[in-house]
């Protein structure tokens, strides 16, 4: 077998003696060099992962992302050697590049369009672009050269990518120290900007979400103010229809507007027709009482400018009068004003009085225009409350008046009576010789005298609420002789039978003079509903163990349907002109007085009948 050569590949170099000595000589140098080498890059890489801990230490602790961005562009500086490095943060809103440029100590705000120059073309294309020299590109733009002085010479401009490669931003360093940017200093730089996009990403999101908390929190804030707002005006109109009088209205107003206004107190000035009237004063809480600090006129004082003039005044502290309003709600008055809003109370086009919310906290301070608008919405709905209370009050007043016109008129009716009784015997004791006929005719007299002012006290009792019943032992006869000589006069006067039909002969307890007014009250109703020709049945029967039941009964048109649910309430009247409207009212307080129960059964165009059913032992006589 013969020796083959592989003609096609590379003759070994041979070594001689000298070369072998120089070798073994080199050697020992180049690995030297080459282990000093290693160290510097081991160097190098321990310094950059050190840096990439304190960048990622500064991105976890910081909040702020302007902090964020100055330390991420310093530390990118050492690590890079660079001698400027900028981060830029894309605007899609303005199309714009915003960042901070730094250069040692020094840092400026600069701005980019996307596309224009180096920085704007990485935003727009998404790639890096490493340069040793600047000027040799044509994106380059040296106006910023050309303006400061600066030269731009090497140059790497890497984009700021999120995790779903969205790009936020761009980083750029300038001028390496010692040469130009190398490979590895472009995927250092890759790696720190995709750190800083994910990281200013978040602060961003954490900083919409604050900025969305403090909005929802704002609005909560307005929110809760209107609720309160609002409840203080449905609570105004509800103590509008319970107040009965302007104290009981204004105090609670006046105490819960200073609390929602956020303010020291509140005031309110309610002149009447004459020009004069109290100024209310109230504190917010519930550790004072309502005040009436004086009686002034319209035109005196802070509220009564306020009221005279129509319009609303801002008082600031430490500003100066306005149109001459002093500082205090009326003369003498030792309280300091130093922050006031006032406001005229206005109704139906009419200055009512004026209201004022006063020494607002300064902390708790809105916009003038809001606490007009409060003050505005609180006097708006006191007024139309005062409003309603005085048209209530004068509505009752009228009622009162009209309603002691009708009782007078309804009991000097009921008094024509017994008047005419009175008379009759009067005139009949004048004809009369035999003492024991005189003596007669005055004890009827007497008696109707008595019923006369039994009538009185009655409708007097009514009127006051009292009540009281003395209940003993009545003879049944007796009553019947009693209620014939007192009602069948007035019936036979009229042409109107009066029938009684007493089964009961024995006696009964209760009250007799109240008991007499019962019987005579709806005898005289049926009376005045009845014609000429009616009648009226009383039926008396008494029950074991001294009870007793009156049975009533007219032919009279009967109740119409509509005052049926009514009839034993007080001024209820059928069209009746002279009646006062409280017999029957009379009627059930004297019968439940006694415990006992008054019904009725009614039928147009043939009459009513009324039951009067008392208990045994009716009544103690402490009732």
């Amino acid at each position: 077998m013969s020796d083959t050569t592989d003609d096609s590949a590379e003759p070994k170099p041979t070594v001689t003696g000298d070369e072998s000595v120089r070798l073994l000589r080199v050697a020992p140098v180049d690995s030297a060099v080459r282990i000093a080498e290693l160290e510097a890059a081991i160097l190098t890489q321990r310094r950059r992962l050190a840096g990439m801990v304190t960048i990622a230490s500064n991105l976890a602790r910081s909040r702020d992302p302007r902090k964020v961005m100055r330390a991420i562009v310093s530390e990118i500086s050492a690590l890079l050697e660079a001698d400027r490095t900028t981060i830029y943060e894309h605007r899609p809103e303005s199309g714009m590049l915003e960042g901070l440029a730094v250069q040692g100590e020094k840092s400026v705000e600069v701005g980019v369009p996307v596309g224009t120059g180096i920085a704007g073309l990485v935003a727009e294309k998404g790639r890096a672009i490493n340069l040793k020299d600047a000027y040799l590109h044509p994106a380059f733009d040296p106006k910023f050269d050309i303006l400061t002085g600066y030269r731009t010479r090497s140059m790497l401009c890497v984009p700021m990518r999120t995790p779903n490669r969205e790009v936020v931003g761009v980083v750029q360093v300038l001028n390496k120290r010692g040469g130009y940017f190398s490979v590895d200093d472009q995927h250092l730089l890759e790696s720190l900007a995709a750190q800083a996009a994910i990281t200013l990403e978040a602060l961003r999101l954490q900083l919409r979400l604050n900025i969305s908390n403090a909005e929802l929190h704002s609005v909560a804030e307005e929110l809760r103010q209107r609720v309160a707002e609002l409840e203080l005006l449905d609570e105004i109109g509800h103590a509008a229809g319970d107040a009965d009088d302007i104290a009981r209205l204004v105090e609670p107003t006046l105490r819960r507007a200073a609390t929602v206004a956020r303010a020291q107190a509140a005031a309110v000035f309610l002149p009447t027709e004459r020009g004069t009237g109290p100024v209310y004063f109230c504190e917010a809480g519930g550790e004072t009482e309502l005040e009436v600090l004086a009686v002034i006129e319209v035109g005196e004082g802070l509220l009564g400018k306020t009221a005279s003039r129509g319009q609303a005044y801002d008082l600031r502290p430490g500003g100066e009068a306005e149109d001459g309003i002093e500082r205090m709600l009326c003369r003498g008055d030792v309280r300091v004003v130093t922050d006031a809003q006032t406001v005229p109370l206005i109704d139906g086009g009419q200055t009512v009085g004026a209201f004022a919310l006063l020494n607002r906290r300064a902390l708790d301070r809105r916009e003038l225009d809001e606490d007009e608008r409060l003050a505005f919405l609180l006097a708006g709905q006191l007024a139309r409350a005062v409003t309603r209370l005085n048209e209530r009050q004068s509505a009752q007043q009228k009622d009162r008046l009209m309603t002691i016109g009708q009782m007078l008129s309804g009991v000097l009716h009921d008094l024509t009576g017994p008047m005419a009784i009175i008379s009759g015997y009067s005139q009949l004791m004048a004809d009369l010789d035999e003492p024991d006929e005189r003596h007669s005719m005055a004890e009827a007299i007497r008696r109707q005298v008595a019923h006369f002012n039994g009538m009185t006290r009655e409708v007097l009792s009514f009127a006051r609420g009292e009540r009281s019943i003395f209940c003993r032992k009545v003879l049944l006869n007796h009553f019947v002789a009693l209620v014939r000589e007192l009602v069948a006069p007035e019936f036979a006067q009229r042409g109107m039978a009066f029938i009684v039909e007493a089964t009961g002969t024995g006696v009964a307890f209760f009250d007799e003079g109240k008991m007499l007014r019962v019987v005579t009250n709806i005898a005289r109703n049926a009376r005045q509903a009845m014609g000429p020709q009616g009648s009226f049945t009383w039926r008396l029967t008494d029950t074991a163990g001294g009870g007793v039941q009156f049975s009533m009964t007219d032919t009279g048109p009967g109740i119409p349907m509509s005052m049926r649910d009514k009839l034993f309430d007080a001024f209820t009247t059928a069209d009746k002109a002279d009646g006062t409207g409280l017999g029957l009212a009379i009627v059930r307080r004297i019968v439940e007085d006694h415990r006992g129960q008054v019904t009725f059964t009614t039928e147009l165009g043939r009459g009513t009948t009324f039951v009067v059913t008392l208990p045994p032992q009716a009544a103690s006589n402490e009732s």
